[in-house]
């Protein structure tokens, strides 16, 4: 079964209020991961890059954007998307320079027009491509940054018989006579043999990991090539390196939303015992002994030294086990505090709010009076309601009440005021041969007067 990656939004306030607390929320003397120690100036890692190592070269975070920006739709150290006001040219010159004057070098095969503009820099065997176009509004861009990682894609692993077709600094295709299965499932094994881990697929396209490097390896039909079958290596930085256990099944992962998603048949215990393993090796710890029940879900959750979270999510669905793992950065987790704090400080002061009250007198030979706080009927004698609600109605306005919808018959009636949040409605029924029957209705405030039931 394959997930969809939804979007992840702020958790609600019930979840997030009970993880916390049960995790004590900060993890303060977590030990300090071997992986996240940032090398030497200059000296370039020798396998895949870590997230730590990918951020001393370049760390989109701390890029300026251009004048007129509008806030990212996400900006990590795997790069980032907005959108500003400006033209093409331009903004692609301010991103350009930024990245030249940090000793990136722009490799041949850029494209820069009035229309759009792309490029690609490389430095200490890093990857950035930038690319600059129209958005959808008149006089905006967009402006997407992407890194690359570190990896030399021409020297990856393929299998036997495989010849270069094309190579670049962000991808490299291969020809071979062997057949799309059979080229697929070799590239696998000699990935596999040199420490890539499957990491999910779509369509054709196969995912390996290796630190924080994700690996796109795309087996097809080569067009025009003879009935050869193409093989593309592609990769991008994550801005996280998220494990997944080997038996995932429709592993799927968004550096955007920074969430890994996936099925299991392993328990949802076991899940959380492979990853208590996995991530104190990247200096990541749990915040409580057990994962904490919350609704349907079992939840526990990471923090590291640096006070980022991880909140793992398992559940039932059909046969399997559903797991969710979610990335936030500790300036995240605070904003996401800091509005759920501003929430319950916003519920606190209206259940603190005296409710708004209205004193409304009713006409003489009321008869039948009916009242709570909220709700008001009563009958007049026959033929007279009409003229009740139009003196009423006389009122309201006098007191700034607004008139929205007003059906005012002999025989019938219906009439509705706003004023600021609150609602008063009046409806009423005369036939004129009974008593004619009048009820009020309040919403957001409530009536004044004796006899008010409960």
């Amino acid at each position: 079964m394959t997930i969809g990656v939804s979007a992840f939004g702020v958790r609600s306030s019930r979840l997030w209020r009970c993880l916390l607390r049960v995790s004590g929320f900060a993890v303060l003397s977590l030990p300090v991961s071997p992986t996240a120690e940032v090398r030497a100036a200059g000296e370039r890692p020798a396998a895949p890059a870590t997230v730590v190592e990918a951020a001393r070269v370049l760390d989109p975070r701390a890029l300026p954007l251009a004048e007129g920006a509008e806030p990212p739709q996400y900006r990590n150290v795997a790069g980032f998307s907005y959108r500003a006001a400006g033209a093409v040219t331009g903004v692609f010159a301010f991103h350009r320079k930024q990245l030249t004057d940090r000793s990136w070098s722009e490799s041949p095969g850029g494209f820069v027009s009035d229309q759009s503009a792309n490029g690609t820099f490389t430095r200490d065997g890093f990857s950035v491509s930038l690319t600059v176009f129209p958005a959808g509004k008149p006089g905006t861009v967009s402006v997407l940054l992407t890194n690359h990682g570190n990896v030399d894609l021409n020297s990856l692993p393929v299998p036997p018989g495989v010849k270069p077709f094309f190579g670049g600094p962000v991808s490299a295709s291969f020809l071979t006579e062997t057949p799309v299965a059979k080229a697929a499932d070799g590239c696998r094994t000699s990935l596999l043999a040199k420490g890539w881990q499957p990491y999910g697929s779509a369509g054709d396209t196969q995912f390996f990991k290796q630190n924080a490097v994700r690996l796109a390896v795309r087996v097809s039909s080569a067009p025009a090539q003879g009935g050869k079958t193409v093989i593309d290596y592609s990769t991008t930085l994550m801005s996280v390196d998220l494990p997944a256990p080997a038996d995932a099944d429709g592993l799927q992962y968004a550096d955007a939303t920074t969430q890994l998603l996936f099925d299991t048949k392993t328990s949802a215990a076991d899940v959380a015992g492979f990853y208590r393993t996995a991530l104190a090796a990247a200096g990541w710890a749990a915040t409580t002994a057990a994962p904490v029940k919350v609704g349907f879900k079992d939840a526990l959750i990471f923090r590291n030294p640096q006070k980022d979270m991880l909140t793992l999510e398992v559940y039932k669905v059909a046969d399997k086990n559903r797991v969710s793992l979610k990335h936030q950065s500790a300036a995240e987790v605070a904003d996401v505090e800091r509005r759920l704090d501003a929430k319950a400080e916003q519920r606190a002061m209206a259940k603190n709010k005296p409710t708004p009250r209205l004193s409304l007198s009713l006409p003489r030979g009321a008869t039948d009076v009916e009242r709570t706080k909220t709700r008001i009927e009563f009958k007049v004698a026959s033929g007279k309601a009409k003229a009740v609600v139009a003196a009423w109605r006389t009122s309201f306005a006098t007191d700034g009440w607004k008139e929205d919808v007003t059906v005012l018959e002999d025989v019938a009636g219906s009439l509705s005021f706003t004023k600021g949040g609150q609602r008063l409605t009046v409806v009423y029924a005369d036939t004129g041969v009974v008593p004619a029957e009048i009820t009020v209705q309040a919403a957001g405030f409530e009536f004044d007067g004796p006899d008010i039931k409960p």
